[in-house]
């Protein structure tokens, strides 16, 4: 069976749900029909171990279904606004500042009213070869052309065909469209003043001229003089009565229906989309207004001023869909997919980092053509949640009338207030938004470099490639080159299927998750389920109703109410099982106004992209971005480990006993020998990412290191925030510092506790699978408790273990 084949998929409406919850679903399909029916996962499949799929219908809920709709998802960020007046007798002037970030990429619109080339409205933006144009929609009629300042060359634009000396000319519906300043240079700064004459006769014009700091242009400018271009308007302007965008061509757009959401979600196809960034602009109904940009937004017949830093506070930018009009008609836009914010602007000197304390030199959006944080697909189906639906993981199986077939997950907590068993398991959904959808097996060079192997694409693969406008993960960049910095739950996030990791290990994030579910299931450990979205959203009081809890696999994109709740709970005595790699790394906020969306901003780790100077802060917050190690949160001081090394599966090792005090020997009861963990699905138990006990980051002086990973080779690099200098001795086969540490850590009192244990991970070790393959498993070190809670450890065969289980 296909698992995802090109026929059917769907997501839901949020992340996590409670009995008694309406669950909405949106589906797309190219067959007649749907029909999708509630299961209860309880393992994944993972063929090269021999894992079957276990899971079971809800019986208390009813199959839901409907027509297939063949569901499209337009990309790009733009903003728009509906009221703005058209240009009327006096006629217009808009200014703004532009930075493109990819001139030469077909024609691109900046700010359109209408669609000058269907009849109606102007528009500023960049022509195919990335010079700034005005295009104005005119009666039927010939424009008398001229330019000033640089000549024919750099002004009126020329009919097709027509020749440099030709002084007129008739365009189609009345077009005309001058052209100012030569090619965009990318990553540079321009102002830009648009003139709309009202009447016959009366011009249009359009000036670009150099603008920006030294610090705020992205490249070394070359000389540029300020140009104007003009053209006698033969007939009078048709003014535009839609609304006005940003970022991409006017004239309306169509959606799928309730999915279109303001901020994002709009599905209209986007023509002319921009890349790169716009800075405040201003529209003033008067033709013969001049002046500098600040000077017309104080004109007395202002129509709109949309100042980018009237939005920044000291929390961050608290409605991120919000474009706020200062002028004295309140003409408010809404951003749509998410235009990236705490961005520079052009008057950034370098002397302010955190746009908090200087919003007027971050008054800009950027924009990316492919940005993507709303599918906006319309909800087709729903149905409520039984009251008494123990928490766990279920999934919608979608199923549509060609036989195609998918998975969709649902995470189900606990009732509110409320614990139903004595176990937690916290699933790292920000870990899965920030993989999800990522085209890195295919994109990155370096992932046949890393995997030391070519990759090999199946119809999967080959599908979701296929698929770009679900959006990216947070490991890639725009097709600006600038880093993906959101991830958005709305949208089919189909690295969460059920299906192989190819270039990194055959599970991942949910996938490996889903293995200590599995476990935790057949070992009959009553668990509850929550997610990071409601650690975050509840807090420690969420933790503190459980005896342990245990984290996923990957915890890797903590928020900081996340690290909180983690050390409050600890620090009252919790028992916390730390069964992830490379975890609690990097920074990452919510969106206030919609948790389904994350942010983050790289700097200062092992990172896949790094941030632009100056934009290190999280528009969403306002904190610090970059990894929690230099907010002086290290996860040491929590975990008792924290990252220290990664490498392609081959580089993976098993561990050796180094802790002797008999007073921990309990941990290692039914463990034979001295080295464990050896192999399993993609290599040995300290793998792919691991993670290691260090003082000077907080290791408790009083944690046991009951274990350390031997033998990895130069493959396992270490992480680079380790090192100040670079260095031939990286690699784990001469850099002692290259090893992974099974730590166990007193809790308050003095009892034992499984605060913190450095696990290995599924994902990070595949020793899950050891249980299963290996001759020998880390297990027995994962889940440690109070000596007064006695170890019960449960031999599978003479070779294999099993956690201990003390847990429950």
């Amino acid at each position: 069976m296909s698992l995802v084949p090109p026929g059917v998929m769907g997501y839901c409406d949020r992340v996590s749900y409670r009995p008694g919850d309406t669950v909405r679903l949106a589906v797309s399909t190219t067959a007649a029909r749907w029909s999708a029916e509630l299961v209860r996962l309880r393992a994944l499949a993972i063929p090269s171990a021999g894992v079957e799929r276990r899971q079971e219908r809800v019986g208390a809920l009813a199959p839901i279904g409907g027509d297939g709709i063949d569901q499209r998802t337009a990309v790009g960020s733009y903003v728009r606004v509906d009221d703005l007046p058209g240009a009327g007798p006096d006629g217009l002037v808009v200014a703004l500042a532009a930075m493109p970030t990819r001139p030469g990429a077909g024609a691109q619109d900046l700010l359109a009213h209408g669609r000058p080339e269907q009849g109606s409205g102007w528009a500023v933006g960049l022509d195919g070869d990335g010079r700034f144009v005005l295009r104005v929609a005119t009666a039927q009629g010939a424009g008398k052309l001229r330019s000033e300042e640089r000549g024919d060359e750099a002004g009126a634009r020329r009919p097709p065909g027509a020749p440099a000396s030709e002084a007129s000319a008739t365009y189609p519906a009345g077009l005309v469209e001058v052209a100012a300043g030569p090619v965009a240079q990318a990553g540079c700064w321009y102002e830009l003043t648009a003139t709309v004459g009202g009447r016959a006769g009366s011009e249009v014009a359009l000036t670009v001229a150099p603008a920006g700091t030294f610090e705020a242009n992205h490249a070394v400018r070359r000389p540029e003089p300020p140009s104007t271009s003009r053209a006698a308007l033969a007939a009078a302007p048709v003014p535009a009565t839609g609304p006005l965008f940003w970022a991409r061509a006017g004239g309306g757009t169509a959606g799928n229906g309730d999915g279109a959401r303001a901020g994002g979600g709009d599905t209209g196809e986007a023509v002319r989309p921009y890349d790169g960034r716009i800075e405040s602009p201003v529209v003033v109904g008067d033709a013969t207004a001049t002046g500098s940009r600040a000077e017309l937004a104080s004109h007395r017949a202002l129509l709109a001023h949309w100042d980018l830093a009237a939005a920044i506070g000291r929390a961050g930018i608290g409605d991120t869909g919000l474009v706020r009009d200062v002028g004295p008609r309140g003409l408010h836009g809404t951003a749509a997919h998410h235009p990236q914010r705490a961005v520079r602007s052009s008057g950034w000197t370098g002397d302010v980092t955190d746009f908090r304390f200087a919003p007027e030199q971050y008054a800009a959006l950027h924009f990316h053509r492919d940005d993507m944080t709303d599918c906006g697909w319309r909800f087709q189906g729903e149905a409520v949640l039984p009251p008494d639906l123990p928490s766990g993981v279920y999934a919608w199986e979608l199923t549509d009338s060609d036989g195609a077939r998918d998975t969709v997950p649902v995470f189900v907590a606990p009732p509110a207030g409320t614990a139903t068993a004595p176990l937690l398991l916290v699933l790292p959904t920000n870990s899965y938004l920030a993989y999800g959808n990522d085209h890195v097996g295919v994109d990155s060079p370096r992932t046949q470099v890393w995997s030391q192997m070519v990759p090999t694409l199946d119809d999967f693969e080959l599908f979701r490639d296929a698929r770009r406008e679900l959006g990216y993960s947070l490991y890639e960049a725009h097709a600006d080159g600038s880093g993906v910095c959101y991830s958005s739950w709305r949208r089919p996030l189909l690295t969460m299927r059920e299906r192989a990791y190819d270039h990194n290990a055959p599970v991942w994030q949910f996938t490996g998750d889903m293995q200590l579910v599995d476990w935790l299931d057949r070992t009959g450990r009553e668990v509850d389920i929550v997610t990071d979205h409601d650690l975050h959203a509840e807090g420690a009081g969420l933790l503190g109703r459980y005896r342990t809890v245990l984290t996923g696999t990957h915890p890797e994109y903590p928020s900081l109410e996340i690290l909180e709740a983690y050390e409050e709970y600890v620090g009252h005595g919790g028992r916390l099982v730390y069964t992830g790699g490379n975890g609690m790394y990097w920074v990452t906020g919510y969106d206030p106004r919609d948790d389904q969306v994350i942010e983050i901003r790289r700097w200062g780790g092992t990172q896949a992209w790094l941030a632009e100077p100056g934009e290190y802060h999280l528009g969403f917050t306002g904190q610090l971005g970059g990894i929690w190690r230099f907010r002086g949160r290290a996860p040491q001081k929590t975990f008792g480990v924290g990252f220290v090394a990664a490498g392609n599966p081959g580089a993976s090792a098993g561990y050796r006993r180094v802790a002797a005090d008999p007073a921990v020997a309990w941990v290692f009861a039914g463990l034979t020998g001295q080295t464990f963990g050896g192999y399993g699905v993609a290599g040995g138990a300290a793998g792919l990412e691991i993670d290691s006990a260090s003082p000077p980051l907080g290791t408790s002086a009083d944690a046991v290191v009951l274990a350390t990973s031997v033998g990895h080779g130069d493959d396992m690099l270490e992480a680079r925030e380790n090192f100040n200098m670079t260095s031939r001795v990286l690699g784990g086969a001469r850099n002692p510092r290259v090893h992974a540490d099974l730590v166990l850590v007193p809790r308050e009192g003095g009892e034992r506790s499984s605060r913190p244990v450095r696990s290995p991970s599924p994902a990070h070790s595949t020793t899950w699978a050891a249980a299963r393959r290996s001759r020998a498993c880390s297990e027995t070190c994962w889940i440690v408790s109070a000596p007064a809670c006695p170890c019960s450890i449960h031999p599978r065969n003479e070779n294999e273990t099993r956690l201990c289980g003390c847990i429950s």
